[in-house]
């Protein structure tokens, strides 16, 4: 019998470069995957910030539609629409709560978040049968903070609001920096907010549905 014999068995050239081309290959392949799957993933992302933002502004555009004839009374005992505008707030009581489905008091807050920066927040709470001085008391006092909110605008600079509508003791209509029905004894057709954001200066104008001139004779009537 002649003596056994081992063999060393090694790789080949040819099959060290096969390998290497195949491992290349799933490489590639799994990297083109990654990438597909992450641009999928932030397009979905932005679809749904776009889709958010869409959908806040089609609601606050039911909430300024669905703004309420809500009177209060002043201690003289006249009596107007509630609604209240400034450069710096907008209240006014509206039937198109953001939770819930009672009539809410709604605060439209411009709030400062840092050098020039601005967010403008929107806060709710029930209105029940608050009182004119029950209004102005739960933002005095910050219990408006307490319901309800949510952040419309963030970041933006140059923030305005607008109100067009007609100035009953003036007998005239037109566009107004601040609105008080109170003194003008009507709700305004139109707000307009306009601010500056990531895409340069935009404009947003809302309209208010239920209006009527006769409500200056309000007094009179009842």
């Amino acid at each position: 019998m002649y003596p056994s014999q081992k063999y060393s068995k090694g790789y080949t050239l040819l099959e060290v470069l096969v390998a290497m081309a195949i491992f290349s290959s799933m490489v590639l392949l799994a990297t083109m995957a990654l990438n597909q799957g992450l641009k999928q993933y932030h397009g979905l992302m932005e679809k749904g910030i776009n889709f958010w933002d869409r959908a806040k502004g089609l609601w606050i555009d039911g909430s300024f539609g669905s703004v309420l004839d809500y009177y209060v009374r002043r201690e003289n005992g006249d009596w107007f629409p509630y609604f209240y505008g400034s450069q710096e707030r907008i209240s006014y009581v509206s039937l198109s709560p953001l939770a819930g489905d009672m009539p809410v008091a709604v605060w439209i807050v411009k709030e400062r978040r840092g050098a020039g920066k601005y967010a403008l927040v929107y806060y709710e709470l029930p209105v029940y049968t608050k009182s004119l001085k029950d209004l102005e008391r739960d933002f005095l006092l910050g219990a408006h903070r307490k319901g309800n909110s949510i952040v419309l605008l963030e970041d933006v600079e140059n923030v305005g609001m607008g109100f067009y509508g007609y100035d009953t003791p003036e007998q005239k209509s037109g566009w107004f920096r601040d609105f008080d029905a109170g003194k003008k004894l009507s709700l305004p057709e139109r707000v307009r907010l306009t601010y500056t954001g990531e895409h340069g200066k935009q404009a947003l104008t809302f309209g208010i549905n239920i209006n009527s001139r006769r409500k200056g004779g309000y007094n009179e009537v009842y």
